[in-house]
């Protein structure tokens, strides 16, 4: 079995030097992030290759440890662009470019914020009642000329795990159910 293994990963990496992609064997784990505090950013500048959001989704993980609450922003081609998230205290933000004052569900928040390049970014849903255990609210603040936010909405103030996928193209926002 030991042999078998070598030999897998030594076809793998000789693959992946000449630049051919090798699947994950199946039930592979898939190892995340953990969490962090604080406003965290990353992407990619997609100057010239713009990129709209095609879905956001919401849903709920109880079964694992820690049981969090997942936010899912998916974009229609290219990397996951730049974008950065600043945790809040409360649970008020302000709708952009109105500067109008809204509350969403919880005491806490997140404000998401990036640039598709696209004008509407996006044209489904925009505002998630999800009253989910930790994630309350999605709710997107802004889209114009390209700019997007929005607001997730705590149940309570906690860390956050943030990562990006591929095919197709998303990013990530985890929120763990306790601080």
């Amino acid at each position: 079995m030991r042999v078998r293994k070598r030999l897998v990963t030594c076809v793998g990496a000789l693959l992946a030097f000449i630049g051919l992609a090798v699947p994950a064997p199946v039930g592979a784990a898939t190892s995340l992030p953990g969490f962090t505090c604080g406003t965290q950013s990353g992407g990619t500048d997609i100057s010239g290759n713009p990129s709209a959001v095609t879905a956001v989704r919401v849903g709920s993980h109880p079964n694992e440890q820690p049981a969090y609450d997942r936010f899912v922003v998916e974009f229609a081609n290219g990397p996951v662009p730049k974008w950065t998230a600043i945790p809040k205290s409360s649970a008020n933000f302000t709708l952009s470019p109105s500067n109008k004052p809204v509350t969403l569900s919880g005491t806490a928040g997140i404000r998401l914020a990036f640039f598709t390049g696209t004008f509407p970014a996006y044209g489904g849903q925009t505002d998630l009642l999800t009253r989910l255990p930790q994630l309350a609210e999605a709710r997107e603040l802004e889209d114009h000329e390209g700019y997007v936010q929005w607001g997730l909405g705590l149940q309570h103030q906690s860390c956050k795990r943030i990562f990006q996928l591929a095919a197709p193209t998303r990013l990530v926002i985890d929120v763990p159910y306790n601080a």
